[in-house]
C-alpha cells in the first residue's frame, strides 16, 4: 500500500504529471489539430499555435499546483485507480474552467463564458487522457515489480509508527519478543546469530491483530513473545511463571496467568 501510494501520489509522480501532461498535450495538439481545435482558437486576432500555448500554459499551472496540494496530502489518500482518476478529473476541471476564461476573453464577446466551458472542457479531456492513461500504467507496472521483488512478504512483518510511518521491516521468525515501556514499544530480535533491539514509537494495542497475524502470541500485558522461540515454561520459586528464552543472552519472559494455558497450547 505505502509504495503505491508513492507511485502514484509521491514527489516523483507529481514531477512527471507536472512535465508530462502539459507537455505531451502541446506537442500533440500542435502536430494533430484533433477535434476541430483550430477552428475554436483562432480568435483575438493571434494565431492558433500562440492560443494553444497559453492555454497549455494554463495547464501547467494547474496541474502544477494540484500536485503539489495533493503531494503534501498523500497520506490521507487511499491509493486506488478510482480515486486517482477523480483526481486527474478534478486537475482537468480546474484548467478547464481557467483556459474558458482565456477564451472569453480574447474573443471579446463572441460568446459567453458558460459557452466556452463546455467546449475547453470536452476537448482537454480527449487530449490529456492518453498521458494519463500512459502514466497510471507506468506506475501500476512499477508497483507489480515491486512486489515480485519481495521474497515471501508473506513473512515480513512491517512496524509503523503512530503517524503510521514506516519505521521498521524484519521477518516474523527473527522477532523474539516485544515489551511496551509508556509510549514505545520495544522490539527485541536477532541478527546473525546477535540480540538487537529497535524502539518504536507506538502502543501494543496498535500492533496487536498484526502480532497475531504473524504467529507472537501475547503473555503479558507488557509482552508479545515468538513461541518458537521459547525453551520451556517454568515456575519460579516466587511463583512467577516465566518463558526461558532459547536465545542467548535474553532473560526469561513473565508469563501471567490468562495468557498460561494459551502460551502453552503453541508449544
Amino acid at each position: 500500500m505505502e509504495k503505491r501510494r508513492k507511485l502514484l501520489f509521491g514527489g516523483v509522480s507529481a514531477v512527471a504529471h507536472t512535465l508530462v501532461v502539459p507537455l505531451f498535450a502541446f506537442v500533440f495538439t500542435v502536430l494533430y489539430r484533433p477535434f476541430d481545435i483550430a477552428a475554436a482558437l483562432e480568435i483575438g486576432g493571434v494565431d492558433y499555435t500562440f492560443n494553444i500555448t497559453m492555454l497549455y500554459c494554463i495547464l501547467l499551472g494547474s496541474v502544477a499546483i494540484t500536485r503539489a496540494l495533493l503531494y503534501a496530502f498523500s497520506r490521507s489518500i487511499t491509493p486506488t485507480t478510482l480515486i486517482y482518476g477523480a483526481l486527474c478529473l478534478g486537475e482537468v476541471v480546474v484548467a478547464s474552467l481557467f483556459g474558458a476564461l482565456y477564451v472569453t476573453l480574447m474573443a471579446d464577446g463572441e460568446a459567453t463564458y458558460f459557452e466556452y466551458v463546455g467546449g475547453v472542457f470536452s476537448r482537454m479531456c480527449g487530449i490529456v487522457l492518453y498521458p494519463y492513461v500512459v502514466l497510471y500504467l507506468y506506475m501500476e507496472l512499477r508497483a507489480a515489480a515491486h512486489d515480485d521483488e519481495v521474497v515471501d512478504s508473506s513473512a515480513l512483518i512491517k512496524f509503523y509508527d503512530e503517524y503510521q510511518k514506516l519505521k521498521f521491516v524484519i521477518d516474523s521468525s527473527a522477532v523474539v519478543f516485544l515489551r511496551s515501556e509508556e509510549n514505545y514499544v520495544n522490539i527485541h530480535y536477532t541478527d546473525a546469530g546477535r540480540t538487537k533491539k529497535f524502539v518504536l514509537r507506538s502502543s501494543m494495542r496498535a500492533l496487536e491483530e498484526q502480532m497475531v497475524r504473524h504467529g507472537l502470541v501475547r503473555c503479558h500485558r507488557s509482552f508479545f513473545i515468538n513461541p518458537d522461540h521459547i525453551k520451556m515454561i517454568r515456575k519460579e520459586p516466587s511463583g512467577v511463571v516465566v518463558a526461558e528464552l532459547a536465545v542467548e543472552g535474553m532473560e526469561p519472559i513473565p508469563i501471567s496467568r490468562k495468557y498460561q494455558d494459551e502460551v502453552a497450547k503453541l508449544l
